[in-house]
């Protein structure tokens, strides 16, 4: 019987071993740390299990769904309380994030009168899109100099960074376009134009327009679900994968410092670690510098329940990185789930970090909620102290995607295909952010091996 090994027991390791498992092979996962799940993990705050890791899982890209469904978890499903905006909180004031926008981009510049976001200067940036010639685009740039071209530093900065930029916790002007928002690529490649391209995609668009964690698709719908969540937390899709595995085959605590430490009659290896460690593992290997090129940002996160705390009218805050606050984004769970509903509470969960802003990873956790819980402040007065707190710091929270990415990952693959041909990588650091991307990408590595 063939043997692979996986080296990381997060969504994108855990899923390679599933599919290594269902076609018959053996195969053992190792794991450096106590627990399964890598970033996705579910613990309390208070008496409630909460994500403190992603809380959604995007349904727009079947790789979630389809595994759920195999793991009988699909009739569980739970939706955001449906349809609720996004606020954008710019010189002390809440403004709901337009309608009529995807990923930020208009679609009819008539919601940028409405927003009060901008200013007459910055509208009138923003049409120029429809009037500059056509862009074309040989190879890759950023988010930020594509946007800052077409549409203008304001709005890029005030609606195109806080939903972009802070999904990937990023800093646009140093994000691919075509690894990070394809879709934006899209648009620019067909029509030369990013309204004219947007407009084109969606026609009928009537709704607010949010952006997904991976970052590919804006569109909401009030008919269709864009996002899906478990009872209990995302965490539940970890804990069956692990049922559904070899208790003893499975080994936590068991840190893989090279490739010489596993077993030397493997048939196929999948590092599904981020990018320094699998650069670690990897040794001399030629790839390894290629692999360690990829860069990480922190992300440091204090979720809160706050007694007596009237809820939000909308799902959560975005706080751009030009306001200069500490917080990126405030969600407010207990207006976005049904599962979170109910009690003299709301239930707030907190962000900060992005790449190139380590002010939040420099404080200690006294000052990071207290600094946190003032900015929430500042935007929605807060009627009393938390009465539970949970502090989660992610210090490699999310791979960066500089432009060029496809071209490195494409290298790092075909590298691994000449030199190595028994080993794959996959996770976030290649192929996307969210969940199913990392599922996608576990499950395709132990494909290519078993091909």
């Amino acid at each position: 019987m063939p043997k692979a090994a996986i080296v990381g027991g997060g969504i994108a390791g855990l899923s390679a071993a599933f599919e290594f498992r269902n076609a018959g092979w053996d195969v053992d996962v190792y794991e450096t740390a106590g627990r399964w799940g890598g970033k996705i993990v579910t613990s309390a705050v208070g008496d409630e299990m909460v994500d403190s890791g992603p809380d959604a899982v995007l349904m727009r890209a079947p790789a979630g769904i389809e595994l759920c469904r195999e793991l009988g978890l699909d009739s569980e499903f739970t939706h955001p309380i449906a349809p609720k905006p996004a606020y954008i909180h710019w010189n002390g004031n809440l403004h709901v994030l337009p309608a009529g926008t995807v990923l930020g981009v208009p679609v009819d510049l008539a919601v940028l009168d409405q927003s009060g976001l901008f200013s007459d200067e910055g509208r009138a940036q923003a049409a120029q899109d429809l009037a500059l010639p056509p862009t074309t685009i040989e190879g890759d740039i950023s988010v930020g100099e594509l946007c800052r071209t077409r549409l203008g530093d304001e709005l890029t900065d005030r609606l195109i960074d806080p939903l972009i930029g802070g999904i990937n916790a990023s800093d646009i002007d140093h994000l691919s376009l075509r690894a990070a928002a394809p879709l934006l690529a899209k648009a620019i490649d067909d029509h030369g134009s990013l309204i004219k391209g947007m407009a084109a995609l969606y026609p009928n668009i009537g709704a607010t327009l949010g952006a997904t964690r991976d970052g590919r698709d804006g569109a909401a719908s009030a008919k269709t679900p864009v996002f899906f969540s478990l009872p209990g937390g995302v965490a539940r899709i970890i804990q069956r994968l692990v049922d559904e595995l070899p208790a003893e085959h499975l080994h936590l605590n068991h840190p893989v410092n090279h490739l010489s430490e596993l077993p030397a009659d493997v048939d196929g290896v999948v590092i599904a670690t981020p990018a320094p460690v699998t650069a670690r593992i990897l040794g001399n290997d030629p790839i390894n510098q290629l692999v360690g090129s990829i860069s990480y940002a922190g992300v440091s996160q204090a979720t809160v329940a706050i007694p007596g705390q009237e809820p939000l009218d909308a799902s959560g805050i975005l706080f751009p990185r030009s306001g200069g606050t500490v917080l990126t984004a405030s969600t407010w769970l207990s207006s976005k789930w049904p599962q979170y509903q109910g009690g003299d509470r709301a239930l707030i969960r907190l962000t900060s970090g992005r790449f190139g802003d380590n002010r939040s990873a420099e404080m200690d956790d006294q000052t990071l909620v207290a600094t946190l819980l003032a900015e929430l402040d500042g935007a929605v007065p807060l009627v009393a102290e938390p009465t539970a707190v949970r502090i989660q710091r992610w210090p490699m929270a999310l791979p960066q995607y500089e432009p060029g990415h496809l071209d490195l990952v494409s290298e790092i693959r075909s590298s691994l295909t000449a030199n190595s041909p028994r080993i794959q990588v996959a996770g976030a650091s290649y192929d996307g952010i969210g969940i199913p991307a990392c599922i996608d990408s576990g499950r395709t590595a132990a494909r290519e091996l078993m091909a």
